[in-house]
């Protein structure tokens, strides 16, 4: 293996903790990371993509809808009922870590990608994960008239090698697509060999360590500006902007748009106007004066003579006209202009006022502001005060944490996650935990993200998600729960503080979180997921839902918390002293006839009564004479014992 890549892999292990995996396997989920972070605009899951052992000629598969990457179904039915100019790209990954790109291997590869788009009939053995992931493309083109245009296939070979045009594969891997590129179910087919080139390349674009420059001629230098180390306004061509956006493989780079808080809206009327004006070569030259302009946000400017150089930068508006001009550059002239706004900050704060300012001045969904409001950095700083433990990171900025190579990535907290497990275990919805982010948002706008709630409650939601989460990579948790993630942290909050939802009672959630928080440290969330487990299994076991449902069913998960109340009440229970037990008693009192005791137990019942026939095997003249007052006996419980609502037990002592 190449050793600037090795060391890049060495990383990435360091990073998702995959030190127990071969380096075969960690390869494949370091090369599924690069990939698909060209095409999520959100954090994602290395591991969903990742096929099973065995699978033949396919190292990971990605159904990506809008710049979101679909594992569930119901994720699928979720985003494509609630949003728009529908994009879909299906994505299909093979890994090596050989040095020679390899024609065999390359043919299984394209053999993979056929059989996934065979009818049932047709197709080969498969596993339950690649079948989950053939009902989403299946569900996708039935209801295909939702769609912008057809999903696009995308066909990524990775090798450590060095690809070489005359090696004599590329014919026979045109020869492999031909079915696919004629077959009119996809809007386009595309092959990228990836070599060791390619790979590295990839790899410092995923973590933004790479830098543009663009000849800016007429500019005008902002004057000082608190909070603002540099900033220029003025023109560039249309032509070397685009070189802005794209990344080594020609593809827009979607990660450059994460702080921009719209995706592209597709050719609305305002984008097709965007579009008639770059087509009409009389209003193209004046496309400096008709378009509002880009506004980029960078870590560090750097100017020499006419040309300014950004590293690690974000357009945080013009993501609408970087879209229509980088669709329409078969068009663009020398002689057309952009007006562009570059900005060096030196806080965040600055950062997240620019975001702010620059898209209110059009309609954008209010979703996209959430995270940064006030609540949102104040739980970041809570976040950031845990102690290093038990500390997680949480991400209110997409992928901000992505440069940052000593934190796990197992351990960044995305904002769907914080909704997600928020919703799951404190306001006992699990069940909804798969709908578009921004549908939940506006479902439970007055229960989540209140004033008045606690940071504490999010975090420990958080940790609870971190820690199944870690149960399942480490193989403690059985893959046929997968689905029930959400209704163990439901499950497990409600076994350790009871079931009761409190939004926006700061004081009562801090308790809880005590509990909960105490629980992690000491090992106690152990048994509570356990318990959590079993009482999942048990409703799974005994339901009328039907299988394909519960996950995502109120009446399961309503089923769920009776079984936890099953369990709590037993624990819960004091009174587990039984007739024919042998306890220890206490003397306490002693008349004519009875002896009264006090039962050495947490049992709630615990005194009793002993009659003198059950105190020796002998007749006795006077009880007193036998019995000392705080004498201590052993005793067998008979039966019960009531006499003027004085209910204990009736006892025997043993001779």
């Amino acid at each position: 293996m190449n050793r600037i890549i090795q060391s890049f892999l060495k990383t990435h292990i360091h990073e998702y903790e995959l030190e127990s995996l071969s380096e075969e396997v960690a390869f494949e989920h370091f090369i599924n990371r690069c990939i698909i972070n060209k095409y999520s605009s959100e954090r994602f899951d290395p591991n969903l993509i990742m096929t099973d052992a065995g699978e033949k000629g396919l190292d990971g598969v990605a159904i990506i809808i809008n710049e979101r990457l679909i594992s569930d179904i119901n994720q699928a039915k979720s985003i494509m009922e609630n949003m728009s100019n529908l994009e879909v790209s299906l994505v299909f990954i093979q890994s090596k870590t050989s040095e020679k790109f390899n024609a065999s291997e390359i043919g299984d590869f394209i053999y993979g990608v056929k059989a996934f788009f065979e009818s049932p009939e047709n197709r080969p053995e498969t596993n339950e994960k690649m079948e989950s992931l053939i009902a989403i493309k299946d569900y996708i083109y039935e209801n295909s008239v939702n769609l912008s245009q057809a999903p696009t296939l995308d066909l990524y070979y990775a090798c450590c090698g060095t690809w070489d045009d005359g090696n004599g594969i590329q014919p026979r891997i045109d020869i492999e697509l031909k079915p696919l590129v004629e077959n009119t179910i996809f809007s386009s087919v595309n092959f990228y060999k990836y070599d060791h080139e390619k790979i590295i390349s990839t790899y410092k674009e995923l973590k933004k360590k790479v830098s543009r420059e663009i000849a800016m001629e007429k500019r005008a230098t902002f004057p000082q500006i608190d909070g603002v180390k540099q900033a220029y306004i003025g023109f560039v061509k249309c032509k070397d902007y685009i070189n802005l956006l794209i990344d080594s493989d020609g593809k827009i780079m979607n990660n450059i748009f994460e702080d921009n808080v719209r995706d592209f809206q597709g050719y609305n009327v305002i984008n097709s106007e965007i579009q008639t004006t770059l087509k009409d070569t009389d209003d193209q030259a004046r496309f400096a004066i008709l378009n509002n302009g880009i506004t980029i946000v960078a870590n560090q400017i750097k100017i020499t003579g006419d040309n300014v150089e950004m590293y690690d930068y974000q357009i945080v508006n013009g993501c609408q006209t970087s879209y229509v001009l980088y669709d329409n550059q078969d068009f663009i002239k020398e002689n057309s202009y952009l007006v562009i706004k570059i900005i060096e900050v030196s806080n965040s704060n600055i950062a997240d006022r620019i975001i702010y300012t620059t898209n209110r001045q059009t309609e954008v969904k209010s979703e996209a502001f959430v995270s940064s409001t006030k609540f949102h950095k104040r739980l970041q700083d809570f976040y950031n005060s845990i102690e290093p433990e038990y500390r997680l990171f949480y991400e209110r900025r997409s992928k901000q944490y992505d440069l940052d190579d000593s934190i796990s990535k197992n351990k960044v907290i995305s904002l769907t996650a914080q909704i997600t497990s928020y919703l799951a275990m404190f306001l006992n919805e699990p069940q909804s935990t798969h709908r578009y982010y921004g549908e939940l948002l506006n479902a439970y706008k007055n229960r989540i993200f209140l004033d008045t709630d606690s940071y504490e409650a999010y975090y420990i939601a958080a940790y609870y998600l971190y820690y199944v989460e870690q149960q399942f990579r480490n193989q403690k948790i059985s893959r046929d729960l997968k689905s029930f993630k959400y209704h163990l942290l439901c499950a497990m909050r409600a076994y350790l503080v009871g079931k009761s939802v409190n939004y926006g009672k700061a004081r009562v959630q801090k308790k809880e979180f005590e509990t909960l928080f105490s629980a992690a440290k000491c090992n106690i969330i152990d048994e509570a997921l356990k318990t959590a487990i079993m009482c999942i299994e048990k409703v799974k076991e005994n339901t009328s839902v039907p299988p394909q449902d519960q996950h995502r069913s109120k009446e399961f998960t309503n089923e769920l918390f009776v079984e936890v109340d099953k369990v709590s009440s037993a624990c819960a229970n004091t009174a587990f002293l039984k007739t024919n037990d042998i306890v220890h008693c206490t003397v306490i009192s002693v008349n004519s006839s009875f002896v009264s005791v006090k039962i050495k137990t947490d049992d709630s019942r615990d005194h009793g009564f002993i009659h003198i026939s059950n105190i020796a095997q002998k007749y006795i003249q006077n009880l007193r004479d036998e019995i000392k007052i705080g004498e201590i006996f052993q005793a067998k419980i008979i039966g019960d014992y009531q006499e003027d609502n004085n209910h204990g037990w009736e006892l025997s002592k043993i001779f």
